[in-house]
């Protein structure tokens, strides 16, 4: 699929949420999803290190930044959401989630190269992947049970998102790896897990002064 192609498809996809977001409760949405709402009935929300005012007609910059359609998307998504229940201990890679088995004897998933920018930029520099990490708002938990260096972004409640550096040693090299609640799916679609992905991999490249623009980051169009 084109780029192109790719773009319209987000375009759509961003176009519906807002469709849905335009009849949401905001009020009881926001309770149900774990966020605030101000004195006006609308949705203060902080997402990968940027304040936005959510609306029933739009979601917009607090800091006079361009709001993009992927973040419409998972925002306006998220907010809307009719899942129920709890976190669960464990995070998974996105395509763990699809219930499809991934892997050489299965095939491995598309989606399982959507973070993989993120390794092949930073490669082992974990000093310069930590300050990007945290300038997007991502708490560092420590060396996690896995061996790696892991942070979490928590702004959206129900669907926190981990980074997980493995540093390199004598047979392996340096990955990172980005993993999702195994309760994900409760809350968000498929879909918005895939497009929160690619916001998260553009943002933090970003940040790190690794790309200049998000379609640097071919692996993030996919």
């Amino acid at each position: 699929m084109s780029k192109a192609k790719t773009n319209q498809a987000r375009i759509a996809y961003s176009l519906r949420q807002m469709q849905n977001l335009a009849s949401a409760d905001l009020p009881v949405q926001a309770q149900a999803m774990g966020l605030k709402v101000d004195g006006d009935g609308n949705i203060k929300v902080r997402f990968l290190g940027h304040d936005y005012l959510v609306t029933n007609s739009d979601i917009r910059s607090l800091e006079n930044r361009f709001t993009t359609v992927d973040t419409k998307s998972v925002l306006a998504h998220y907010i809307t959401s009719k899942g129920t229940g709890e976190l669960l201990p464990d995070f998974l890679p996105i395509a763990r989630l699809t219930g499809i088995a991934s892997g050489a004897s299965a095939g491995a998933s598309p989606s399982d190269n959507l973070a993989k920018p993120l390794g092949d930029k930073f490669g082992s520099d974990y000093e310069t992947f930590k300050r990007a990490a945290l300038q997007i708002g991502a708490k560092h938990l420590g060396l996690g049970q896995s061996g790696a260096q892991t942070f979490e972004l928590d702004d959206l409640p129900k669907l926190p998102v981990r980074l997980e550096f493995f540093e390199a040693d004598e047979e392996f090299d340096a990955e990172i790896k980005l993993l999702f609640n195994a309760a994900s799916t409760r809350f968000v679609s498929y879909e918005c897990l895939e497009i929160l992905t690619m916001s998260v991999v553009v943002e933090i490249l970003m940040v790190a002064g690794l790309i200049s623009d998000p379609e640097d980051c071919e692996a993030s169009f996919i």
